[in-house]
């Protein structure tokens, strides 16, 4: 993904919904944007904050931004019609929260998550979550299992970074890994018990294991 450049520097981030022209209330919905789909729309709401852009007529903002971005038209009105479904990006990060609390249902984590974060403070998101640890002895393929999950129910997530509390100790991480999104979203839950440990957990960027004595 290429950087913003020229007015576009100038920018002030903003998550709020300046210049949106369609949905102005969040929908129940499943996230649907790509992690490359994201950043467009984030630096795309960005630019509707330089007044060289707010000056001009709604009907020129967008062919204004596609130029800047060398994107076609059709291209950029395509993922900002499927941003415009949420009133603003933070509630798309709310919403991929709920969703990833919600896919874990059915699961060995389920009813084990603590803390779930999806920071969609800038382009590059990053997703934060905790969970209760279970047997010590599968903590990697929970591990693979969650990050799969995360990235299935937020995938606009660039970075996962999870962790297993200990039940005796919450301050005490019994797991503690960085994986890429890009990188879950190719693991494949029905192989995750013959491969977590031998396949799966190697991409991660960090994986800490620290069972209790």
């Amino acid at each position: 993904m290429r950087s913003v450049r020229g007015w576009l520097r100038l920018a002030l981030l903003v998550v709020g919904g300046f210049g949106l022209t369609t949905a102005r209330f969040a929908l129940a919905a499943q996230v649907n944007l790509t992690e490359d789909e994201f950043k467009i729309y984030h630096q795309y709401i960005a630019a509707l904050a330089d007044p060289r852009v707010a000056k001009l007529k709604e009907a020129q903002r967008l062919p204004a931004v596609a130029k800047n971005f060398k994107l076609s038209q059709p291209k950029l009105r395509a993922i900002v019609t499927k941003g415009e479904r949420w009133p603003s990006i933070e509630a798309m990060g709310k919403d991929c929260e709920d969703a990833i609390r919600q896919a874990v249902d059915g699961t060995p984590l389920a009813d084990r998550l603590d803390h779930v974060q999806v920071d969609v403070g800038n382009e590059h998101v990053v997703s934060y979550v905790s969970w209760k640890a279970g047997d010590l002895d599968k903590l990697e393929e929970e591990a693979v299992l969650l990050a799969a999950k995360i990235k299935e129910a937020a995938p606009i997530t660039a970075d996962i970074r999870i962790w297993a509390e200990d039940v005796k100790d919450n301050e005490h991480k019994v797991f503690d890994g960085l994986v890429l999104g890009e990188a879950a979203g190719r693991f494949r839950e029905n192989r995750i018990a013959d491969f977590a440990k031998t396949r799966y957990l190697k991409t991660f960027q960090t994986a800490k294991i620290d069972r209790p004595q």
